[in-house]
């Protein structure tokens, strides 16, 4: 929760395009990534598509998006693992071909190794995400 305690990482409650996720994510990465830095892109069966660095999260960020005339996401809930963050979001598009708006939740795993950034973990299903944090998924997240 550092990162977000710093300004770092966005907070519950953020909204923000795509493209400007893509950008800050991006930024941040430059100067907090670990050399081996990895994203993943997990879907619904579980399969995950690996991209290799910064490069590789702006390469894996940008096709997940490509379907979209406008996308933009908003952060519901973050969630802090024992070397994670857990983002459970809300991601909203609006498609190229025939302009309907697609909403869909989302959750994002953020490893954190010796201080740096490690891993990005993009998934479709947050219960999957959460199991992958090590974190209950029926855990009582309510006040």
């Amino acid at each position: 929760m550092e990162l977000i305690r710093q300004g770092v990482l966005p907070s519950a409650g953020t909204e923000m395009d795509g493209e400007g996720m893509l950008e800050m994510i991006s930024e941040l990465l430059r100067r907090t990534a670990h050399p081996e830095f990895l994203t993943t892109m997990v879907d619904q069966t579980g399969r995950a598509a690996e991209y290799q660095g910064i490069a590789g999260f702006r390469e894996g960020l940008s096709d997940f998006m490509s379907p979209y005339e406008h996308y933009r996401l908003r952060i519901d809930e973050v969630i802090e693992g024992v070397d994670s963050l857990v983002f459970l979001v809300r991601q909203i598009g609006v498609t190229k071909h025939g302009g309907v708006e697609v909403e869909s939740p989302g959750a994002t795993v953020w490893s954190v190794e010796d201080g740096m950034i490690r891993q990005a973990a993009f998934y479709i299903d947050q219960r999957a995400a959460l199991q992958a944090a090590g974190i209950d998924p029926d855990r009582d997240s309510g006040p």
